[in-house]
This record gives C-alpha cells, sequence and structure tokens, in this order.
C-alpha cells in the first residue's frame, strides 16, 4: 500500500490592522504547529512510522529473525540461503542513505510486507542509475521471496535487466529455481555467476559450490563430489574459513549417501576444526549431531552417543528445545537397540516433553510411536496400543502419508504379538495400500509375505472353526519392526 504524503496549505488574507495581524500570525502559527503531523500524513499511517528512525545492527538481526520465523519453512531445503539473502538486504537496507529503505526497514519489522515493498519498489522506480536500481530489484526479490517464488523471480529477472553482470541475482535465480526443480533453468543462471566469476576467487568457488548443490539435486553424486573438492581446493587455496567449512559439510553429506563413510567422517571432522577454530557454537552442535548420526547408521552406539552428548552439553548454554528433543530421540532408540528400556523411555519421554513445548505434532507422535514400541517390547500391548493410536491422529493431522503407513505396519505387530490376528491382519492390508513405488518394494514383499503366510491361514481357520471346534495352531511371531529414526539435522546443502 503506497503511502503518500499530504501538503498542508494555509492561505492569508489582507489584515485591517497591525494589532490583528501580530495577533492572527500568532495563533496561526501555533495551530500550524499543532496540526501540521497529522494533515502531512494519511489517517491510517501509524504516527510511529515518521520519520523512519534508525537502525542498529542489533534490531536488523532481531527483524531478520522474526521474518525468518514467520515465513520461511523450517522444512525447505533452500532456507539457509533464502535466510542468507534475507540477512543481506536487511543490511543494505540499514547502510542505506536513502529514507525509503530505512522506511523499507521499519514496515518490514512492524510485518507490513505490502508496504515494504510498495516503498522499495517505488525507490527502484525512481533510481536513474541502473546498476543501483538492479541492486534495488534484488532486494525486493529477497522479500518478496518471504510469501511468493514467482514473484522473487521475477524481481530477480528485473535485475539482470537492468545489469546483465548482476551477479547476485543471477545467484538468487539459480538457487531458486533449483529448488523448484527447474534444474535447467538453474543451469543457465549458475552459468552467469561463473561467467562473472575471476579464476581462483570466492565468486568461483562459490559457482563450482552452485554446481555441486545442481547435481546434488539431481542425484548425480561423483559430478557434485568433484565439483565441492573443486571449491574447497580455491576455498582452502584462499584460507576462506567459511568455505572451508560449507564444502567439507556438503562433501560428508555427499559420502555419507554414497556409504563411504569413512571420507563422511573425515570431512564432518574438516567442517568440525572449522567451527570449533571460529568458536561457532551452533554449527558444533550441528556437526556433533551429525556425527552422531552417522555412527548410528553403522551401528556404533558408544561413539553415536557420546557425540550426542556432547551436542547437548553445548546447547544447554542457549537451548534449542527442538533441536535437543531430536537428539533425545536418537539416544532413546540408541539405548533401546541395547535393550536398556528404562533408560531408553526415559530418554523418549524428555523428547516427547520437548516436542509437546514446541508444539510439534510431528514429533510428539514421532515419540508416541517409539514409546509404543517399546511398550510392546514389555508386552505391554494395551498401553502399545494406545500410543500407536495418538501418533496415529497426529500423523493424520500432518497428512502424513508414510508415518501413517508406519503405524499400520506396527500395529500389525503389535496385535500378531497380542494373538489378535483378525485385527492383525487389517492392519497388515492397510499398510499394503500405503507401500505403492518401485523404492517400498522390499517392504511390501515382507509384508505380503505376513499376510500370505498368516492371515490366510487365519481366514481359513475361522472357517473351519465354524464346522469343527478344532483348537487354532500358534502363530509365530514376526520380527519387530524397527523404530521410525528422526534425525534432528538435516545434512542439507549449505552455500
Amino acid at each position: 500500500m503506497q503511502r503518500q504524503m499530504k501538503i498542508a496549505q494555509r492561505g492569508q488574507g489582507w489584515l485591517v490592522s497591525f494589532a490583528v495581524l501580530i495577533l492572527l500570525v500568532a495563533v496561526g502559527t501555533v495551530l500550524y504547529t499543532i496540526s501540521k503531523s497529522t494533515l502531512n500524513k494519511p489517517d491510517d499511517t501509524p504516527a510511529k512510522e515518521l520519520p523512519p528512525q534508525s537502525f542498529t545492527d542489533k534490531n536488523v538481526d532481531a527483524i531478520a529473525k522474526k521474518l525468518a520465523a514467520d515465513y520461511l519453512s523450517v522444512s525447505d531445503s533452500g532456507r539457509r540461503e533464502d535466510i542468507q539473502a534475507l540477512a543481506n538486504t536487511l543490511s543494505n537496507l540499514k547502510s542505506s542513505p536513502h529514507e525509503a529503505a530505512r522506511l523499507t526497514l521499519q514496515q518490514l519489522r512492524d510485518d507490513q510486507l505490502p508496504a515494504a515493498l510498495t516503498t522499495l519498489k517505488n525507490l527502484a522506480l525512481a533510481t536513474d542509475n541502473k546498476r543501483d536500481a538492479a541492486k534495488l530489484w534484488v532486494d525486493i526479490g529477497n522479500i518478496e521471496n518471504l510469501k511468493s517464488e514467482e514473484e522473487a523471480i521475477k524481481a530477480y529477472q528485473k535485475s539482470v535487466t537492468l545489469d546483465p553482470d548482476n551477479i547476485n541475482a543471477w545467484n538468487r535465480i539459480g538457487h531458486i529455481e533449483r529448488q523448484r526443480g527447474q534444474y535447467d533453468k538453474a543451469e543457465i543462471a549458475y552459468k552467469n555467476v561463473t561467467r562473472l566469476s575471476d579464476s581462483k576467487s570466492r565468486t568461483e568457488a562459490v559457482s563450482l559450490a552452485n554446481f555441486g548443490l545442481l547435481y546434488q539435486s539431481q542425484n548425480k553424486f561423483d559430478d557434485a563430489i568433484k565439483s565441492f573438492e573443486l571449491a574447497l581446493s580455491i576455498n582452502t587455496e584462499l584460507d576462506n574459513q567459511d568455505g572451508i567449512a560449507s564444502n567439507s559439510e556438503n562433501l560428508a553429506g555427499l559420502y555419507r549417501a554414497k556409504k563411504d563413510f569413512d571420507q563422511a567422517e573425515k570431512y564432518y571432522q574438516k567442517a568440525l576444526g572449522v567451527y570449533q577454530t571460529t568458536k561457532l557454537t551452533a554449527k558444533q552442535i550441528e556437526i556433533y549431531s551429525a556425527l552422531g548420526s552417522l555412527y548410528q547408521s553403522q551401528q556404533q552406539s558408544e561413539l553415536a552417543l557420546a557425540e550426542y552428548e556432547k551436542a547437548l552439553l553445548l546447547n544447554q548454554a542457549n537451548p534449542n528445545k527442538r533441536f535437543s528433543a531430536g537428539l533425545y530421540s536418537n539416544m532413546g532408540i540408541l539405548a533401546q537397540q541395547k535393550n536398556e528400556l528404562e533408560r531408553a523411555e526415559e530418554y523418549f519421554n524428555q523428547s516427547l516433553t520437548l516436542f509437546q513445548e514446541t508444539e510439534n505434532p510431528q514429533g510428539t507422535a514421532d515419540q508416541y510411536s517409539n514409546l509404543a514400541i517399546l511398550a510392546r517390547s514389555r508386552k505391554q500391548f494395551g498401553q502399545s496400543e494406545a500410543l500407536h493410536l495418538k501418533a496415529i491422529a497426529l500423523y493424520e493431522a500432518v497428512d502424513n502419508k508414510q508415518a501413517l503407513t508406519s503405524q499400520y505396519t506396527n500395529l500389525g505387530f503389535l496385535y500378531t504379538a497380542w494373538n489378535k490376528t483378525e485385527t492383525a491382519c487389517e492392519y497388515w492390508q492397510k499398510s499394503l495400500g500405503g507401500l505403492e513405488g518401485e523404492q517400498h518394494k522390499p517392504r511390501r514383499d515382507r509384508i505380503q509375505a505376513i499376510v500370505e503366510r498368516d492371515c490366510q491361514a487365519a481366514k481359513t481357520e475361522t472357517n473351519d472353526t465354524k464346522e469343527t471346534s478344532a483348537a487354532p495352531s500358534d502363530v509365530s511371531l514376526p520380527q519387530t519392526e524397527s523404530p521410525m529414526i528422526k534425525s534432528p539435522v538435516l545434512n542439507k546443502p549449505g552455500e
């Protein structure tokens, strides 16, 4: 909503005497002083917005965090990139000499996104220098991206139309198109970043990392590794610690996906060394957690537990409840695998409490599921059933079909152990209904074998019972389904 200034205009008549003239001027001056601020702004504009105030680094950081929390999805694969771009824009607005830039910051602080965009667009349209205008359109795109990727792309395209050499605009186009799965468009944008990069420079390292991300998005892991290794080589030569750590994290994630755990561990440790040197506590917590998850996937329980405990210890200074909840969940699974059931229950309950406090239905449901499986292993079948049903209600609320399928499978195991074969078969069939696609074939085949073995036998047995009073045969118990592991950290590609 464009904010326009109304100009108060006043006229004066000729006066018949000097005394009357003096009196009217004095009165008019007082009235003008009192009423000017009201007349010079629309009625719906809060008085606090005029004039725009100055902002400190702390103010800007608070605005960035609030906007990210309100508008950027936690599950979005490009969230880290989007947050960094937004932080850059707010910093640009803070240091701008234009009053409109400070007004934009104030409107963003007050969650007036349409007004902020209008203010900044007017400034961009009024800027004669094309390069300066192009920079403003990048900032507009970063703000548009809070609500609409399409509008963000339009703003970045305006930027490169005004200045084809604006590397930031091309970089942002590449990132968003990659996130949208438009890989051809992303490649074109990233090639422009390469075109604008000097040899052996930080921008060339960024360009190589961009292609690493692009290849990774397409599961071309070998090509991605080559790109990140080249980027790491340049950043190492330039002693760019941020780049070294970021590239190392990406390489660790890629090698882990290829199940080359030794290389994954090597690069996690390399990134950790940088974060310890630069005293970035939050990143150290992430790497300790990633190492714990890596060791856990290799059944190295003691090593995994040690890394999770390091992460929890560091997290105590500025506790992130959501992160701690994920760590406790994984620690509970480790204890359960070691048959330390009381310890596992304690960890799961700690995780459950934190997920409930943070109003996270997905995490809460995961812990109900973990506790249900634990209760089943103790033959507490009624308690296990109640917990599974609680988990199902929450998974239905967030429309997590894959998790629902897992619950149906686990209920199949529960009712089989509980000697409720007919009910178990109902849930086996429900489970099969959610296991479509080639990626689920191994699990589908296992459950289908159970159905053919137990459910057909149960059906025949029921029919036979109607004709004879022969006792049913014993049902052998299937192996307990493993609880669903939720890693507290997703090792996503970074910039």
